[in-house]
């Protein structure tokens, strides 16, 4: 009775917003849950009889569920996937009966689901999922997630509990790549990784390295390659604790430009030439587990290599918007090792177009901004583009610039919109870089889009 009841209720919610028209993405999940806490697991019991793919950790998730997905769609496996981004349990949740009927059943053969590192335990307990993906570990939230050595502990302790489960994790992280090992039971383990290391040089002020010791003996890490953060090659002056070998392995970077990458890719059985629609070194991480994925699901690599040549990206990741003839690129950012990649990968490359750092400390970004004197910001204090700053903590942003010795214009604009006005003023090569964190993107997409709506000529003026 009480599944019903949850099923119910969350088709009422979700009918009641589309008449209204607004977004209810968790929302229904939430209610279901608050109706019958054991309805996920109930779920998973009954749907999904290929399996459950869940994609957590701190940066990429997003991205990687993604490529997953169309991988999945271009390989003919029917899917359920929280894709308006709510990654609770109860967006898991929404997702799922969004597609299914009243009896909670839906026709898809696999689920995929992003997870916030926070619920993945509850969510891998109560779907038992075929593969795990984990991209990475950064500091991110402290306010909200903790340490993280203490995600990584909860991380060991839900798997404990799992069946015939793969884990896909990155073999460069070395907290990440722990977790595949000293497991028991029927858990099996592929690693993914970059071993060129062209790929990557770290940022001067690249201070962000957060696992820096062997999580087991606390042991020191040497870093024959760092790429950035702790992410790199690695080992113990002992070598008890040292990089594993990848199974997915990129040999060869051969090309990266603004918008694509190619790369030679090793798998467990054939060398492949890899060509990614996305630009940003990072984002080879974010492909690479889509070679698991169709490992474990039986797709041919061929369609894989027609998915990441074709490639979009993913919601205010890497994406270019357009108001004119001037063109927005977006990259959101939420941590020391996320600003870093995006000044390493685009902002050192155009130093005179305009740059947006839209800054917000609302509960979805983190209420704690600190973070951002751990970002290193002096490695394009020589830039001359103008600055414009807007958001909830713009002034803190322009404290930070300062004490970086930014060299171009700072403009403080607190009003998004007058920011984005700013901005298309200044694009004189009409392009403008927007670094926003999560809620600034939500609110500047919807500025932008609001723009180009024909309905409302009246937005500049």
């Amino acid at each position: 009775m009480k599944k019903t009841a949850a099923i119910l209720a969350a088709k009422v919610v979700k009918s009641a917003s589309r008449i209204k028209k607004t977004a209810a993405t968790a929302a229904p999940g939430y209610l279901a849950e608050r109706i019958d806490p054991n309805l996920l697991k109930k779920l998973g019991s009954i749907n999904f009889p290929d399996g459950v793919v869940l994609v957590t950790g701190t940066n990429g998730k997003t991205t990687t569920t993604k490529v997953l997905a169309d991988v999945l769609r271009n390989g003919d496996i029917s899917f359920v996937n929280n894709r308006a981004g709510s990654n609770l349990s109860r967006g898991v949740i929404s997702s799922i009966l969004t597609e299914a009927n009243l009896r909670g059943f839906t026709q898809a053969r696999v689920g995929l689901f992003e997870v916030d590192e926070a619920y993945l335990p509850e969510v891998a307990a109560a779907l038992q999922p075929k593969m795990v993906v984990v991209t990475n570990l950064f500091r991110d939230q402290l306010d909200r997630y903790g340490e993280l050595d203490s995600i990584a502990n909860k991380f060991r302790q839900a798997f404990k509990n799992l069946h015939s489960t793969t884990l896909v994790l990155n073999a460069d992280d070395p907290l990440v790549a722990s977790l595949g090992m000293k497991l028991s039971g029927s858990l099996k383990v592929l690693y993914f990784g970059i071993s060129d290391k062209s790929a990557f040089r770290a940022l001067q002020h690249d201070n962000s390295a957060d696992s820096i010791v062997d999580p087991f003996s606390g042991d020191t890490l040497r870093y024959t390659h760092r790429y950035f953060g702790h992410i790199g090659l690695y080992t113990t002056k002992s070598h008890s604790f040292s990089r594993p070998k990848p199974q997915i392995n990129v040999t060869k970077l051969i090309k990266s430009s603004e918008k694509s990458i190619k790369i030679n890719v090793k798998t467990t059985t054939e060398l492949l030439s890899v060509s990614v629609n996305l630009s940003g070194n990072y984002n080879i991480y974010n492909v690479l587990p889509a070679f698991a994925t169709a490992q474990l699901f039986r797709i041919n690599n061929t369609i894989v290599l027609q998915t990441l040549a074709n490639l979009s990206a993913a919601f205010g990741r890497t994406e270019a918007m357009q108001i004119d003839k001037t063109i927005f690129d977006l990259y959101l950012i939420k941590n020391p090792t996320g600003f870093n990649q995006v000044i390493q990968s685009f902002i050192q490359k155009d130093s005179k177009c305009p740059l947006i750092l839209a800054i917000n400390d609302n509960i979805a970004d983190g209420r704690d901004v600190s973070w951002l004197w751990d970002c290193a910001i002096e490695d394009f204090a020589s830039r001359v583009g103008p600055v414009i700053l807007t958001g909830t903590r713009a002034l803190d942003m322009q404290l930070r610039l300062i004490y970086a010795g930014y060299k171009g214009k700072i403009i403080t604009e607190t009003n998004a919109k007058n920011a984005l006005k700013t901005a298309l003023g200044l694009a004189k090569n009409n392009r403008v870089i927007v670094l926003p964190t999560y809620t600034a993107m939500l609110s500047l997409r919807s500025l932008i889009n609001e723009a180009n709506d024909e309905t409302s000529k009246e937005f500049w003026q």
